[in-house]
């Protein structure tokens, strides 16, 4: 990559890159996606890329395994001035899980021999050939580097329950820490007796599980490196398949809290290094649904969770559901900033296109979950 290439952080990082010299598109960043390049299916059936050799191949992510056409003409990605290429490109549906934004996703097999350095702060990536003198500033945390997986040893402390070993580092997840289903059970999770939030999702990843549901609940503090951060929802998967299934880590740590440092990799000599810059911040108010921006194929946004028994559910609203207006403003008219920001206005009214095909509107009101 050349000096800085500049990325958008909204849960996960997009960031430009060109296909073959000439096909544009925004990449996410997924660490814990390995040496993959992969493509949506939408994004490719639109754009002018015309690959003319496919086969088939087994992948697997989050909702586990799943047959997906790949091509396998060699393609070459460009990504700043670093030219990269491909044999195997597989071919997902990628929006499904993560909105229009997404038109592709590359792991890390690019940035293993090299320093790499991700600035949530002032938002870009760059390779680095020597050490900064800034690293004083950092706090160096020994990984495992296997198989393109970057593990990394962390404590989560819930009530009387102690959580300590591997975790996956996943910049493919915008969430803060997702136990395995495995762990989930070793440490009884479901046994804590305190406040919580069952909530179903669909397409929670890649793979062939369309449905899942995830429990909540605030832990006491997580602790990475000589860092705590305290107070922060954290999820397990009582069913969990895929990568959250048996693995030889406990969970995966998303960008909620990776997004809190800046971050230089240095995989030759295993071990990351984080710096905090983003203090932790007080409960605020917040919906209990979620959405992925579909309106490359429809009219809206598709509602894609909710909280069982929540305010959204009990409103009416439906996983499938299409939200096509905001307060009087169509979906299609929001920018993506402005999409980002829709949970911090107070109140909702959503005209909504349900699975049924029938209209009806829904009155929302953010509070405070935790």
């Amino acid at each position: 990559m050349n000096d800085s290439i500049p990325f958008k952080y909204a849960g996960h990082l997009y960031f430009p890159a060109v296909v073959n010299d000439s096909i544009r598109c925004n990449l996410i960043f997924d660490t814990g996606g390995a040496d993959i390049f992969g493509v949506d299916s939408v994004f490719l059936a639109q754009s002018k890329w015309k690959p003319s050799s496919f086969a088939e191949a087994k992948a697997g992510g989050a909702a586990g395994a799943i047959r997906v056409r790949i091509i396998t003409d060699s393609t070459k990605v460009t990504i700043g001035d670093n030219e990269s290429a491909y044999t195997i490109v597989p071919i997902f549906s990628l929006r499904d899980i993560l909105g229009c934004h997404a038109d592709g996703i590359i792991g890390n097999r690019d940035v293993n021999t090299t320093l790499f350095e991700i600035n949530f702060e002032h938002g870009y990536m760059r390779r680095h050939h020597s050490m900064p003198a800034k690293i004083a500033e950092y706090t160096r945390i020994p990984i495992v580097y296997k198989n393109h997986k970057i593990l990394f040893d962390a404590t989560v402390r819930i009530g009387n329950t102690v959580i300590r070993g591997p975790f996956l580092m996943d910049t493919g997840s915008g969430g803060t820490i997702d136990f395995t289903s495995e762990a989930t059970r070793k440490y009884k999770l479901d046994s804590i007796r305190r406040k919580k939030q069952i909530t179903d999702i669909s397409n929670f990843g890649i793979g062939s599980k369309e449905k899942e549901y995830y429990t909540d609940m605030q832990s006491d503090l997580i602790v990475i490196g000589e860092d705590t951060i305290k107070k922060r929802v954290v999820s397990y998967l009582p069913q969990g398949v895929g990568a959250l299934s048996k693995r030889k880590y406990l969970g995966i740590v998303g960008n909620a809290i990776w997004s809190k440092y800046n971050l230089l990799l240095d995989i030759v000599h295993q071990c990351v290094y984080v710096k905090r810059f983003k203090k932790d911040k007080a409960a605020s108010a917040e919906y209990d649904y979620g959405f992925r921006n579909r309106t490359d194929i429809c009219d809206g946004w598709i509602v894609s969770s909710l909280v069982r028994d929540g305010d959204a559910a009990k409103a009416g609203m439906e996983l499938g559901d299409t939200i096509v207006a905001v307060n009087g403003k169509p979906a299609k008219a929001f920018t993506w900033d402005e999409e980002e920001n829709v949970d911090d206005v107070p109140v909702q009214i959503l005209d909504i296109k349900g699975v049924d095909g029938k209209a009806k509107r829904v009155k929302l009101e953010a509070r405070e979950r935790w």
